[in-house]
C-alpha cells in the first residue's frame, strides 16, 4: 500500500511539471520561424501526451489500491496518513542528502583552492589545511575584536551621552546665562563642564622642485630648460588651534583628546591638549602640531575629556606666635 501511494504521489507531482519549451531566437527567418513553430507545436503535443499518460498511470495505481472517486472518507484518511508519513521520511532523507552534498561541495572547493594555491603553500595538503584554518581563525578573531570594539564604543557613547545630559541639566539649573553666553561665543559642551570653541586646522606647505622645458625657436635649434619650484600641501603635518573653557566653579586641570579619522573610519591622527590651573569662565587658547598618517584631509574628528581634576587649595600659612601642639 505504501509503495503504491509513493508511486502515485510521484506520478501526480510529475504530471504538474510544466513542459519544456525552447527559447525563440532573436531574429528568425521565415523558414526558421516555421521550423521553430513546428518544433514547438510538436513539443507541446508531446508534453500534453506525457501528462495524459502520467494521469492515466496515477489513476490506475489508485484503482489498484482500491481508491476511486466514490471511495468513502474512512478509506481515504488512512491512505492520506500513510502518504504523509512516507513524504516525511522522504523529506528527512532529502535533507540528509543535501547535507552530504554540501559537505562534498565544501571538500571540492577546498581541493580546488589547494590546486590553485599550490605554488604558495606547496603540495602538502595537510599543511595547506592547517594554514588555511589558521588564516580563517585569525579572520574570525579580528572580526570578534572589531565587534567588541564597536560594542564598547556604543557603550561609551551612551555613557558619555548620559553624562552630557547630566552636565547640561546641572548647568541649566545653575543658570542659563552662562550657557547662552558660551553658545554666543561659539563654544560647545564637550563633557564634565568643559567647553571647547570651534577648532581651526591648517596643513604645512612644502616646496617641491620642478622642471619646465620651454621650446624656443632659434637659428641653432637649441632648447632652453628653465627650472622652477611649486608649493604643495603636506597632509602628514597638521596644526590645530582652538580654545578650552572651564565652566565649573572650581579651578581644575583639564586634559582633552582629539582624534581624526578618514572616510573609512580609520584613525589617522590624535593629539592631547592639557590646560593646568584653568579658572572658571576663562577661555584658554591652544595651538598644537601633530603628525598625520594620511595623504589627504581627514574626513571626521571627535574630542573628549580625558580628565578634569579640581585643584586642591593650598593650606593656610601658620600665624606668627602660634604654638605647635
Amino acid at each position: 500500500m505504501l509503495n503504491i501511494l509513493l508511486v502515485t504521489t510521484t506520478a501526480l507531482l510529475a504530471a504538474t511539471d510544466p513542459p519544456d519549451v525552447p527559447d525563440a531566437p532573436d531574429a528568425p527567418t521565415a523558414e526558421a520561424a516555421m521550423d521553430m513553430h513546428a518544433t514547438q507545436q510538436a513539443a507541446e503535443e508531446a508534453a500534453q501526451q506525457t501528462q495524459r499518460d502520467r494521469l492515466a498511470v496515477a489513476e490506475h495505481v489508485l484503482r489498484e489500491a482500491g481508491l476511486t472517486r466514490g471511495s468513502l472518507p474512512r478509506h481515504l484518511f488512512p491512505a492520506l496518513v500513510e502518504r504523509e508519513a512516507a513524504l516525511r521520511a522522504m523529506r528527512h532523507r532529502l535533507a540528509d542528502l543535501e547535507l552530504q552534498l554540501a559537505d562534498l561541495d565544501a571538500q571540492i572547493s577546498e581541493m580546488q583552492a589547494f590546486v590553485l594555491d599550490h605554488d604558495r603553500y606547496g603540495t602538502d595538503f595537510s599543511q595547506y589545511r592547517l594554514v588555511r584554518r589558521q588564516a580563517e581563525q585569525e579572520v574570525r578573531r579580528r572580526a570578534a575584536l572589531e565587534r567588541r570594539a564597536r560594542r564598547q564604543l556604543v557603550l561609551q557613547q551612551k555613557e558619555q551621552t548620559t553624562a552630557d545630559r547630566n552636565t547640561v541639566k546641572s548647568v541649566a539649573a545653575a543658570g542659563k546665562d552662562l550657557q547662552e553666553t558660551l553658545r554666543k561665543m561659539n563654544f560647545g559642551l564637550i563633557s564634565q563642564d568643559v567647553w571647547g570653541s570651534r577648532s581651526a586646522y591648517a596643513y604645512a606647505r612644502v616646496d617641491k622642485p620642478g622642471e619646465a622645458v620651454n621650446y624656443n625657436p632659434s637659428p641653432f635649434g637649441r632648447t632652453r630648460i628653465t627650472s622652477e619650484s611649486r608649493t604643495e600641501l603636506d597632509w602628514s603635518k597638521m596644526t590645530i588651534s582652538g580654545s578650552v573653557l572651564n565652566a565649573a566653579k572650581e579651578t581644575r586641570n583639564i586634559g582633552i583628546a582629539f582624534a581624526f579619522f578618514d572616510e573609512h573610519g580609520n584613525q589617522v591622527g590624535a593629539e592631547t591638549v592639557v590646560v593646568n590651573n584653568a579658572r572658571s569662565g576663562v577661555p584658554y587658547p591652544f595651538t598644537q602640531k601633530l603628525d598625520m598618517a594620511a595623504i589627504k584631509p581627514f574626513a571626521s574628528s571627535t574630542s573628549w575629556v580625558l580628565f578634569a581634576d579640581p585643584i586642591q587649595p593650598a593650606p593656610a600659612p601658620a600665624q606668627a606666635g602660634a604654638t605647635t601642639p
